[in-house]
C-alpha cells in the first residue's frame, strides 16, 4: 500500500475555523479552478507559539486562496481528541491533512486518509511509521546546539538536568536525544535527571524544589518548550541555575535579552505554519518539492536576542 499520495486542487476561498471562532478571507486568482480545503489539526492553541503557527497558515492560505479548517484540542495531552478531529476531517473529504501529532506513533487516521487519496503532511513534529512529508526544524540539531550553548555558559563542566514534554511526541524525543548526545561528548559534564511529561505546561514549584534538593550541584536545566522553561526560570531564580529552552515567544526572548534565561533555540512558529501551507499548495498545483522542508533555528543568548527580536518586527 502506498504511504504518500498527491491531490490536485484549485484556489478560491480561505476560511479558517478554530473550534468556536474563525476568520474569513476572500481572494480570487487567475489559476482558480475549484476549492481546495486543507484540514489542519494542531496540538493546542493555548500558547503564543501555536497562535503564531496558525497565523502563518492563515496568511499563506490567504495568498493561495485556499480553504483552511483549523481544529485543536484543549491541551497537548489530549491525543484521543486529536485523533477524533483528524478522522472527522477525513470523513468530510478535505483535500489535504496537516497535523502536528500529539502521539507520533498512533496514526490510524492515516490509513483512512489514504483510502480516500487524501495526502497527509506533518508539521512541527514528525509522524513516525509513515513516509509523509515533514515541515519544521531539525529537532535533534536544536537539542544538540542548545546543549552546546548552555555548556559554553557553564564553562563546560557541571551537572545539568532535562525537563521534557511527552516523549511520544517525536519533537520532544529528538530534542532530548540531541541534548544528550552533546553532553556525552563533554568529559566534565553529566546529565543528573530527565523529567518528562511537560508539553507546553509548567512543572510545579513543589517538584522543582524536590529536584533541586535531590541535585544540590545542579548548574543548568534544559526544557523542551518555552512555557516550561519560563516556569523553571521563575522557580530557580537566585539559585545560580542556568535555564535553556526552545520556541519563540515574546516573554522568552525578553527573558534571554535581560539575562534571566541563558539560552533559547528559536523556532519560528509563524514560518512553520506559513511554509506548511505553501508546501501543500505547491504539491497540489503540481510543483515538485523535496520530501521534507527543514527550517532554520537561531540560538539566542543575551548577546543577540534583542537583535533577533528587532529583525522579527
Amino acid at each position: 500500500m502506498k504511504k504518500r499520495t498527491t491531490a490536485a486542487g484549485g484556489l478560491i476561498l480561505c476560511t479558517c475555523i478554530a473550534m468556536l471562532c474563525g476568520c474569513i478571507y476572500n481572494t480570487e486568482t487567475p489559476a482558480a479552478k475549484e476549492p481546495f480545503t486543507i484540514g489542519v489539526v494542531t496540538k493546542s492553541r493555548s500558547s503564543e507559539y501555536w497562535l503564531t503557527v496558525c497565523s502563518g497558515m492563515e496568511k499563506a492560505a490567504e495568498e493561495y486562496g485556499a480553504d483552511l479548517v483549523i481544529l485543536y484540542p484543549d491541551t497537548e495531552e489530549n491525543a484521543l481528541l486529536q485523533q477524533r478531529m483528524l478522522e472527522d476531517l477525513v470523513k468530510k473529504n478535505v483535500d489535504a491533512l496537516a497535523v502536528s501529532p500529539i502521539d507520533s506513533t498512533n496514526n490510524a487516521y492515516i490509513e483512512k486518509a489514504m483510502e480516500k487519496d487524501i495526502p497527509v503532511y506533518a508539521y512541527d513534529t514528525r509522524i513516525l511509521d509513515y513516509d509523509v512529508p515533514y515541515i519544521g526544524i531539525d529537532n535533534h540539531k536544536a537539542g544538540y546546539e542548545l546543549a552546546e550553548a548552555l555548556a559554553e555558559k557553564l564553562e563546560y563542566e557541571g551537572k545539568v538536568g532535562i525537563v521534557t514534554g511527552e516523549l511520544n511526541q517525536d519533537s520532544h524525543e529528538q530534542r532530548l536525544q540531541g541534548f544528550r548526545d552533546y553532553i556525552k561528548e563533554q568529559p566534565k559534564m553529566e546529565i543528573a535527571f530527565v523529567e518528562s511529561g511537560y508539553s507546553n505546561k509548567q512543572i510545579s514549584d513543589k517538584r522543582i524544589r524536590e529536584i533541586v534538593s535531590e541535585n544540590p550541584e545542579l548548574k543548568g536545566i534544559m526544557a523542551t518548550s518555552a512555557v516550561t522553561g519560563l516556569g523553571l526560570m521563575e522557580s530557580v531564580k537566585g539559585r545560580g541555575i542556568q535555564i535553556a529552552s526552545i520556541d519563540v515567544q515574546e516573554d522568552a526572548i525578553k527573558a534571554v535579552s535581560n539575562g534571566e534565561m541563558a539560552v533559547l533555540a528559536a523556532q519560528d512558529g509563524y514560518k512553520i505554519g506559513y511554509e506548511t501551507v505553501v508546501y501543500i499548495m505547491d504539491e497540489a498545483n503540481g510543483r515538485e518539492r523535496e520530501h521534507d522542508e527543514i527550517l532554520d533555528i537561531s540560538i539566542l543568548t543575551e548577546a543577540n536576542a534583542k537583535e533577533y527580536k528587532d529583525l522579527k518586527k
